[in-house]
């Protein structure tokens, strides 16, 4: 009778330790949903938009030598432009960037230089980006420069 009693102790602390080791998943953090997004943002030279709007109607300027190009990763970093047509600098210069939110869809730009900021919405599908942003500095003081911006890249 002690040896079947000494087998059951046994049998019930093995349980023990295989239902122990069985833990209830991985410890690894969840993927940060900015690495994806940032790389799909950094990994394109976007140029010649397929529309430029200002205030929903069409946008003063010829846009179609302008292009941008992102880089850096999902802690933000730096843009370079090109091709911004004289007078709008107000609307696109270099600068910085980083994600405004969690899910990748804010971008705050700040001008090389100035010490204001603004929030983007940006929608990156298939290889397109779409960037929608108020201009309101103080220096926009140009016809047709203050307003809501949108470029979409195809």
């Amino acid at each position: 009778m002690k040896r079947l009693s000494n087998l059951l102790a046994a049998l019930v602390f093995a349980s023990l330790v295989i239902f122990m080791s069985c833990g209830g998943g991985s410890d690894d953090p969840p993927p940060d949903p900015l690495v994806e997004v940032a790389a799909n943002l950094t990994g394109t030279a976007y140029a010649e938009p397929s529309n430029v709007q200002t205030d929903g109607g069409a946008a003063d300027g010829d846009w179609s030598g302008f292009g941008i190009n992102f880089s850096g990763n999902q802690n933000g970093g730096s843009y370079t432009v090109s091709g911004v047509p004289d007078g709008f600098g107000d609307v696109w210069t270099n600068g910085t960037w980083e994600f405004g939110n969690a899910s990748g869809s804010v971008i705050t730009k700040t001008h090389t230089g100035s010490t204001t900021s603004t929030d983007m919405t940006a929608t990156i599908a298939s290889g397109s980006l779409t960037l929608t942003f108020d201009v309101d500095e103080p220096s926009a003081r140009t016809n047709g420069i203050a307003g809501q911006w949108t470029f979409v890249f195809n």
